[in-house]
């Protein structure tokens, strides 16, 4: 844990200065907009297909509602890093990636028995496409292709309060803010190169609400009808004792709501051009001059509004349902787009469910306290282009693993198929294989110990 406490402002100053490079690319789906919108969810929920708005845990994060950070029990410290294989369909053509990089870190405490802070970092979007053609005109060859990257980069700070264990409310506000940049480039061999840049650096402020109600459903069960054996036979009065003080796990019943809302700080745009000639068929020798064609504070800018909610049925850490949905609204959005197909834009929405299950979290042996998880995602991407709707469908599963002897470490695994896009009028079906890893580790850092 030392190890940890020490290489955590590393990471943090690590992360903040390189998360714009580190992206989840190529993906011709990241042309539109500010990019393609990371997920929101931390390593335990990923594996759940993204739901668990309408939970919490001791020992795990969520940060679907900021509210579910209220029952955190312990300073707990997660980092995670996700790889994305694609492969893009279009029109006969195929295009695949590897890529891959840090997906979130997160420091949170108890600061009192009711009340837990934190401080997180991640990414927000990613632009990383490149899409090329060539054209001929009589004898003349030319080329045009469409280049982007950069994306937005999140840092935030979130506080909860549980009130008395039923109810927490919780409060999110980060700083969205980076840089993305499309290119078009037209050129025709040998003769002459034309690159239309626009450039947009922009910052956001986000308040995000979060509330969560939690109902337990007792057993009114008489003892003899819960216990495991037949205590009629069982002499020994002090296991007895043992068996009758082991209370039975009860279900719960969780309802979760949040919502994102953003104003813009800043956000300014420029548009260049840059024209080379060449002088001979050589590319090493040509003149060229570079234009600054506009540069402009925009205004009536600012990034779409969300409202989530969700429902969860559980036992703790033993059997967990969960069931979310969530709109964005991406229809009044503006954006000045550089692209030769026309986009306009529609209200996301992702319908998530999940399942998490336990064998015996309270055993001894490695493999009993293995947590299962799977997961379906549906959504309506914001995107229309050339007519057509974008859709998208993710399959997950996952695992948790509790490491021995590790003093409150555990590892989140998961591995998700997404495929969204079409085929048709000339357009591009991705189909990808997402696959993440979160570190858990839970400390007593910052609690004050109780002296007697």
């Amino acid at each position: 844990m030392r190890l940890v406490k020490k290489i955590f402002p590393a990471f943090l100053f690590l992360f903040v200065h390189t998360v714009q490079a580190q992206n989840l690319g190529p993906s011709i789906y990241s042309r539109p907009a500010i990019g393609d919108v990371s997920d929101v969810s931390f390593s335990r929920n990923q594996g759940m297909g993204g739901a668990g708005v309408g939970l919490s845990h001791n020992f795990q994060l969520n940060s679907l509602n900021p509210a579910a950070l209220g029952t955190l029990k312990y300073t707990n410290f997660e980092f995670g890093v996700a790889g994305k294989r694609n492969a893009i369909n279009s029109s006969g053509a195929k295009q695949t990636g590897l890529t891959g990089g840090i997906q979130h870190l997160s420091l949170a405490f108890p600061i009192h028995k009711r009340f837990v802070t934190q401080f997180a970092a991640k990414p927000f979007s990613t632009v990383n496409y490149k899409d090329a053609f060539e054209t001929q005109v009589n004898e003349k060859l030319f080329k045009t292709s469409y280049v982007g990257e950069g994306g937005l980069s999140e840092i935030y700070w979130n506080n909860a309060f549980n009130y008395k264990e039923w109810l927490m409310i919780g409060l999110n506000t980060g700083i969205v803010l980076g840089q993305t940049t499309h290119e078009l480039v037209q050129s025709e061999t040998s003769k002459s190169q034309i690159a239309t840049t626009r450039q947009r650096n922009e910052k956001h402020l986000r308040l995000s609400p979060g509330i969560l109600i939690t109902k337990e459903f007792k057993s009114f069960k008489k003892v003899a009808e819960i216990l495991p054996i037949d205590t009629t036979k069982l002499k020994d009065s002090v296991g007895l004792k043992k068996i009758i003080s082991t209370p039975p796990v009860n279900w719960f019943v969780g309802f979760g709501a949040t919502g994102s809302f953003f104003n813009t700080l800043s956000a300014e745009e420029e548009l260049t051009q840059k024209t080379v000639r060449y002088e001979n068929s050589s590319s090493s020798s040509y003149s060229y001059k570079k234009d600054t064609l506009s540069s402009a504070t925009l205004s009536n800018y600012s990034l779409p509004n969300s409202i989530k909610v969700g429902l969860s049925f559980y036992k703790p850490n033993k059997i967990t349902f969960a069931l979310d949905y969530s709109i964005t609204s991406w229809a009044d959005f503006k954006y000045s787009e550089q692209s030769n197909i026309p986009i306009s834009y529609r209200d996301q929405q992702t319908i998530a469910f999940g399942a998490e299950y336990i064998p015996y979290y309270g055993s001894t042996t490695f493999y009993k306290r293995i947590a299962y998880r799977g997961g379906l995602n549906y959504s309506t991407l914001p995107y229309v282009i050339a007519g057509q709707n974008i859709n998208q469908i993710q399959a997950s599963i996952g695992a948790g693993f509790v490491l021995p002897k590790s003093s409150g470490v555990s590892l989140n695994t998961s591995v998700t198929f997404g495929q969204r896009g079409t085929t048709n009028d000339n357009l591009a079906k991705e189909n990808y294989w997402l696959f993440s890893v979160g570190v858990v580790a839970n400390t007593k850092w910052f609690i004050r110990r109780k002296h007697e």
